[in-house]
């Protein structure tokens, strides 16, 4: 199949896939949850393009809701499991530099600007 017959959901969902590797539940649920806002809120294909800003709109988008859909806490796991899965996938191999810390000042009053 060539890759203009392939939707942009089919090919950003490939990229999910995690084939052989043991994943628990909550790894994949995270994944799930990642790929339906990246699906929905970029214009992304690759993941190999993926930057720490759609990260952290993942984020203001959380916190826009006032984390009632998912808990920061859930959400910043997201964050991190993902970024391992980005670095750590030998098709995709994206590293992204996020500081979560709370020491990244500028980060956080973004966000909290947001809500």
């Amino acid at each position: 199949m060539s890759l203009r017959e392939l939707s942009r959901y089919d090919v950003l969902l490939s990229q999910f896939q995690v084939g052989d590797l043991a994943i628990a539940q909550t790894k994949q649920q995270s994944l799930d949850r990642l790929f339906h806002y990246i699906y929905e809120h970029t214009d992304l294909l690759y993941l190999s393009f993926m930057r720490k800003e759609i990260l952290i709109n993942y984020l203001q988008y959380h916190a826009l809701d006032q984390f009632q859909t998912l808990s920061f806490n859930e959400v910043m796991k997201d964050i991190k499991f993902f970024i391992r899965f980005l670095k750590n996938n030998k098709e995709i191999n994206c590293h992204i530099d996020l500081d979560l810390s709370l020491l990244h000042e500028d980060l956080w009053k973004s966000i909290l600007k947001t809500n």
